[in-house]
């Protein structure tokens, strides 16, 4: 049976046996004894004894509370003995080149060389590279897809930060001894003399220049009010840093959420429209460009100043220096893709550059009423869609995209009076490309259907498109000339195409219009008896 003994060490208490105790102490005085006579010892101590605590709870489990000779003898191998600092000095090429000096690397955020919050220069210390070179990966990460800043925001939760002497010998994969912890307290202790020297020489000349100036009473008060003066602008300097710093993280999500397609539908008129740039773009030249360039490009050309926004705002809360080339490598950038940027405007002009149009007569048959019947083919496969809730918008075109991966646009329908007493009706198709061909094929392409009579004329619902094809200005437009004074019935299910026709916008009523002398107007039959009489006469004649 021994003798135990409890201590604490580095702020955790241990169980240790009397041999075991005896000998730790006789090195933490051997420790002392060598360390005493240097600037900055007792910081050496603390992390030493930190260490040793840490390599201490790694013996312990919950069989094993006691700390035993053996652990001590192991620690001490460890962590080396105070008359090896020299040899180790006198050779740090050799422990270089022959991997003796090294140890395990842990993930640490870097405190000493942090711009924000120090992932890339700890990430940087644990791959042995330039901080710079990291913080450019990340920045190019933003510009090619946004994803960096998710990454940088996750680590900063995740990875600790080097707290410690030993954490940030850790951080650089060096052993953790207790030379690498002196000659890291060394520099830590020399760069901060460094720091405050600078400070004590710069607080000497402004207790001069103080000195030398101070005179009567005003003087003395201008010089608060110009202190303070000077406090108020450092501090609209940093509100207004956070401003920009927020409203540029605000943008660049925003910007990165609607590239990437991740804002959803619109609502517009208790319709859903499509607007999303992935999926607005795929349609009108998705044919002919790709998606991902455009985005790139986008994130390029709108990205690129935003970031600039978000990191001077930075710059202006934490007052870092700024990162050398960074704005004019990042202008560059940006003239490049505006030069993309026109280059693609021109192709998409060019996709749209030539314009053809088929104009037919519909042959009406003379009315047998004074009201003209329109109504939808009924084995027309558009039929299935009246009522679908999912529309997109191209130019002044509304369509949806079926699950077939057909484009349905819905047709244009306009009323005018006519010349004469008779009705008419006129179609006209429309289409467009790059060359008068392609205009022509497109035109081809159109499928619609619409067809007279007597006094019913009949359409389908939407012109359709082939299958996967971009939109190239198809479209279809129908003209329908009224005589003045008499009628024209919409079948109700016109309503469900949504359409955007003025005189259907806010129609509630029967969908019967009346021409008159100043326009199409919607007739309501109650309010006037003799035209609801030569209506539902025309009826039941019918």
């Amino acid at each position: 049976m021994k003798k135990t003994l409890t201590i604490n060490l580095g702020g955790i208490v241990f169980h240790i046996d009397e041999d075991a105790y005896l000998l730790l102490s006789q090195y933490l005085n051997r420790l002392n004894k060598h360390f005493s006579r240097l600037e900055g010892s007792q910081d050496i101590l603390n992390d030493i004894e930190s260490r040793i605590a840490e390599l201490f709870s790694e013996k312990c489990s919950g069989t094993k509370q006691v700390i035993t000779l053996v652990d001590v003898n192991e620690v001490i191998a460890v962590m080396g003995q105070p008359v090896e600092i020299d040899r180790e000095e006198g050779r740090e090429t050799n422990a270089d080149s022959s991997g003796n000096d090294k140890g395990d690397k842990r993930f640490f955020r870097n405190p000493d060389e942090k711009m924000i919050a120090g992932v890339c220069s700890g990430i940087a210390a644990w791959l042995h590279l330039d901080p710079v070179w990291i913080r450019l990966i990340f920045l190019v990460s933003l510009a090619a897809g946004g994803f960096g800043l998710l990454v940088y925001l996750v680590l900063w939760i995740v990875i600790p930060e080097a707290k410690t002497t030993s954490d940030k010998l850790e951080m650089r994969g060096a052993k953790i001894n207790i030379s690498n912890i002196e000659k890291s307290v060394r520099e830590e202790i020399t760069e901060l003399q460094g720091k405050l020297g600078s400070m004590a020489v710069e607080s000497m000349a402004t207790i001069k220049r103080a000195g030398a100036s101070s005179g009567s009473f005003f003087e003395v008060a201008g010089k608060g009010i110009v202190e303070v003066l000077t406090y108020v602008g450092r501090g609209l300097v940093i509100l207004t840093g956070l401003v920009l710093a927020l409203l540029g993280l605000g943008l660049i999500i925003a910007l990165v959420a609607f590239a990437f397609g991740w804002t959803g539908g619109l609502y517009a008129d208790n319709d859903v429209t499509m607007l999303t740039f992935p999926y607005f773009t795929r349609l009108l030249i998705g044919c002919n460009i790709p998606v991902g360039y455009l985005q790139i490009i986008l994130m390029v050309v709108v990205g690129i100043p935003l970031f600039m926004m978000f990191y001077n705002g930075l710059r202006m809360i934490f007052r870092f220096d700024r990162i050398r080339h960074l704005g004019l490598t990042m202008f560059n950038i940006w003239v490049v893709g505006l030069f993309f940027l026109a280059w693609s405007g021109f192709k998409v002009f060019r996709l749209f550059q030539f314009k053809e149009e088929k104009k037919i007569e519909i042959a009406l048959e003379k009315p047998a009423s004074d009201t003209l019947q329109v109504k939808f083919f009924e084995d027309d496969p558009g039929i299935a869609y009246l009522g679908y809730e999912k529309y997109v918008i191209a130019d002044n075109w509304r369509g949806i995209i079926t699950d077939n991966k057909e484009l349905y646009m819905i047709p244009h329908i306009m009323l005018e009076e006519s010349s004469d007493s008779l009705f008419s009706v006129s179609q006209v198709t429309l289409a467009r490309g790059k060359n008068r061909l392609e205009a022509l094929q497109h035109l081809a392409g159109i499928r619609f259907q619409s067809a007279a009579s007597g006094s019913a004329l009949r359409i389908s619902p939407f012109a359709r498109l082939p299958k996967e094809e971009c939109w190239r200005g198809e479209g279809v437009n129908i003209l329908i000339r009224i005589p003045q004074g008499k009628f024209i019935r919409f079948d109700k299910r016109f309503r469900d195409l949504k359409p955007n026709w003025y005189y259907m916008a806010d129609s509630e009523g029967e969908l019967l219009f009346k021409m008159t002398g100043s326009g199409i107007e919607e007739f309501d039959p109650a309010s006037d008896s003799l035209a609801s009489k030569e209506i539902h006469a025309a009826d039941s004649a019918r």
